[in-house]
């Protein structure tokens, strides 16, 4: 037994020896943020996006000079929504953010839309991790049943509330009766502005059909000024 724990206590030392010499390794200051791309711009001379904060904050613009290739942004129209990652290298005298854009993930991106019979309208379920409100867009990251056919989804506005305090809006979300198989990440965002700068809105309601909270059946963005 004498030898047994003999033989044990020299592995364990070279075990901590070892995990004392693991070099430590820093991923850099990155953010996420959902953002509005804007296209390559010459004069800025890169690819240019949009940040608006959480709130009513004022926007930032992005400026990624270097455009890298696995960033690329092939394929992207300007208006889309993308959640970011970037490293933040420099702010330039007007404000504005010089970047390195490391990835992007694409968000389904819709205006607030409008329909004459919410009662015939789709709610399929979503399994939601968040929602929040960055100036005149509500984002979602949430998850959806994958399907290999293409689906409806929007949100869409209660006419009947348009002038109200509260305007009810709801996400309308159809998988045309096809087949799921799993449940797949997916992130939105959707314009609201059209009801965001009524005058009489001081409140815009979010109804979610949520597997993930089902208790919780809608969301409230109250203006804060």
């Amino acid at each position: 037994m004498k030898n047994a724990i003999l033989y044990i206590l020299p592995i364990i030392a070279m075990l901590a020896a070892s995990c004392n010499d693991d070099e430590y390794y820093r991923y850099g200051d990155f953010r996420y943020d959902m953002v509005t791309y804007m296209g390559h711009d010459e004069t800025l001379g890169g690819d240019a996006y949009i940040n608006y904060p959480t709130g009513d904050n004022s926007a930032v613009t992005l400026i990624d000079p270097q455009s890298a290739a696995s960033t690329s942004s092939a394929g992207l129209e300007t208006g889309s929504r993308l959640l970011l990652n970037y490293i933040i290298d420099s702010r330039n005298s007007d404000g504005s953010l010089n970047v390195t854009a490391r990835s992007y993930t694409k968000a389904i991106t819709d205006s607030l839309r409008y329909i004459p019979n919410l009662s015939s309208m789709a709610m399929d379920s979503i399994s939601l991790n968040s929602i929040w409100r960055t100036g005149r867009y509500i984002n979602l990251y949430c998850r959806v049943k994958y399907t290999y056919a293409a689906r409806q989804i929007a949100l869409v506005a209660d006419y009947s509330t348009l002038h109200n305090d509260t305007v009810h809006c709801y996400l309308m979300h159809n998988m045309l009766g096809v087949q799921a198989y799993f449940w797949r990440r997916c992130y939105m965002s959707f314009d609201i502005n059209s009801v965001w700068n009524l005058q009489s809105c001081k409140t815009v309601r979010i109804h979610l059909n949520d597997v993930t909270y089902p208790d919780r059946k809608y969301y409230d963005f109250t203006k804060t000024n």
